[in-house]
Parts: structure tokens; sequence; C-alpha cells
């Protein structure tokens, strides 16, 4: 299995072949061609017309009914006046009388009261990479995490959620600000464009920290490559811990999973600048991308058995295709 953090194909091939450096994340020369580094990108480049009137038609989906919040579009366990029936219950000295069923009374011979499932808003966290290893590959994966986080995030604010979260690398970056409402997405755009691209990612320690100062419950959505210094799966636990669902979006370049490497080339590890020189052959190839499957395959296997949502996503996918199909499938939107 691959290691967990190389910074891209050609730091985990490295890794396979020589044990040596991590993160490589360009061919500065050799028989491989030109860097495969693109700019970040920008998160508004998503929001064409179209694709957002679909997305306002869709609907983030929790593991069970929400518990806490106020108006918004998620059914809650507290009962309210509102227009969905969810059940009846008896009249106790005390209730308020206006909710009486009176077509109740005459069928039953008996007072009760028609209870209605409340309309509750759901947290949603946005927790993006924005490490070293992110801004590499053809398509960028970092330019990729802020689109699919807009786009994730303006579900949310369409739906009257409240809407926060935080781009982090080796440290939690300041903290976007819960909003609500459409009106928020052009803060929520900013914030994703002007997040810097930092060092190496440290998964468990910046979920913590983002832990202690966000509201608990909601859904997190945790976008990396999860190429950590330390233990992304200790960050999705410290999550579960504060009750908060989470949706692991593993985030990977077409070269980390089919490295377009041939004969003598050498090695830039995108985020300590070591430089490695090696031979790649077709058997390197061959035995990295079997790991390289491997581990994404390990990665799934986790978070089922954490029963957290996860969805392994090339760059190369297109946003409907992600949020029409994928995550339909996954029982992440309806």
């Amino acid at each position: 299995m691959p290691p967990n953090k190389p910074g891209g194909a050609l730091g985990a091939l490295n890794s396979l072949i020589r044990g040596g450096a991590r993160s490589a994340a360009r061919v500065t020369r050799g028989r491989s061609g030109p860097s495969l580094d693109l700019a970040a990108g920008a998160a508004g480049g998503l929001l064409q017309e179209s694709f957002v009137r679909r997305l306002e038609r869709l609907n983030l989906m929790t593991r069970g009914l929400v518990s806490v919040g106020i108006a918004g579009e998620h059914r809650s366990r507290r009962h309210a006046s509102s227009a969905e029936f969810s059940d009846f219950r008896r009249y106790v000295p005390g209730d308020d009388f206006r909710r009486i069923d009176w077509n109740a009374y005459a069928r039953l011979d008996g007072v009760f009261l028609k209870l209605t499932e409340a309309k509750v808003e759901v947290p949603i966290h946005l927790l993006v990479d924005c490490s070293e290893s992110m801004n590499w590959g053809s398509p960028n994966k970092l330019a990729f995490a802020r689109r699919l986080a807009a786009a994730i995030g303006y579900l949310g604010l369409a739906q009257f959620d409240a809407v926060s979260g935080a781009g982090f690398s080796d440290r939690l970056y300041e903290r976007f600000p819960s909003v609500r409402g459409k009106n928020g997405a052009t803060r929520l755009l900013a914030y994703l464009d002007a997040a810097p691209v930092g060092p190496r990612s440290n998964i468990e320690r910046c979920v913590a920290e983002y832990c202690e100062q966000a509201a608990r419950g909601g859904i997190a959505f945790l976008i990396s490559d999860l190429l950590s210094d330390d233990s992304w799966q200790a960050g999705v636990l410290q999550f579960l811990r504060h009750g908060t669902d989470v949706v692991v979006i593993h985030v990977v370049s077409p070269q980390e999973l089919r490295p377009p490497m041939d004969g003598e080339i050498e090695l830039v590890d995108s985020e300590s600048g070591d430089v490695v020189e090696l031979i790649v052959g077709e058997e390197a190839r061959r035995t990295y991308e079997a790991r390289a499957t491997e581990w994404c395959a390990g990665v799934e296997d986790y978070c089922q058995r954490s029963e957290v949502g996860h969805l392994l996503l090339e760059t190369t996918v297109e946003l409907e295709e992600i949020f029409l199909n994928r995550m339909r499938r996954r029982r992440i939107v309806k």
C-alpha cells in the first residue's frame, strides 16, 4: 500500500521504488515531459447559472433526524407547528389548546394534539486541505477542491443551512464564520479563493482545533488528498466525537493513479524540496498502480467501517456528475 504521505504520484512512486523523499509533485528533467503543476484556480468558476439551478433542487442528507437548529429545510426530532404531519398524542393540562385536533376528537372520543415536524437548519462544515501536495496535478487538485467546496457550500446556503469552514495545511487557517442564505455565497467564494497554499497538512491537529471553535453537530465535509503528516483517521474520529456526521472526499489526480513516467527522471518533493533521481520502467509503474489502487480501497474500507460518507474523486470528474449521480448514489444528496 502506498505510504500515507506521498504528495502526488511522483512522490508515492519514489517511496515505492526507493523509499526516499516524500511528496514529489513535479518532474524537473528527464523523459517524462514538463512539470504537471497548474495554477490553483478560483472557486467562483463553478457558478454557471444552469449548474446553480440544478444545485438548488438538491438536498443534503443527514444520517438521522436533526435535533438542533432553527428555521431550515431538514426534519427535526423536535415537534412544532408546521405543515408536515408527524403524529398524535393525548392532551395533558398545560398543552396549547389551539393544537387540539377536533376531527380526531369526533372520531376517537378523546382529546388529542396534532404533532408536526419542525424544519431546522443543519450546520455544514467545509474543511479544505490547502497543503502543497494539493497544489499539484492536471487538473489541479486544489482548484478542484475549492470549486467542490463552493458547490457544497452553495447547496447548504440554498437550503438555509448554516455554512462555515476553514482551509488548512500544517495549521488551521482563520475560520470562515457561519453564514446563512444565498447572499452568503459571495463571501464563501472569496474566502476559498483567498486561502493560501501552505506546506504539509496536519489533518488530525487542524480538525481538533476546528472542533474546539465550531458548533457541534451537522455535517462535516473533509476535502483532501489525505496525504497528512499525522492521522487523517484520527481527524475523522474528532468529528464523530463531537456528534458531527462526516463525509470524506478523497481528491486524487489522474497522474497519482496512473503516473506518466518513463526512463531516467528527477523527482522534486513539493513540500520539502528534496530531490531524488531514479529510473522508472513498466514493472515499477504496474506495481505502483496496484498499490495506489489498494491504498484508495483502504480509505474507502475505513470509512465504511466507521460509518462515514466517502467519495473518491479524480479531478477530471465534472461537478454535474458528482452532484447529480455520484453523491446521489452514496446518499449524500437527494
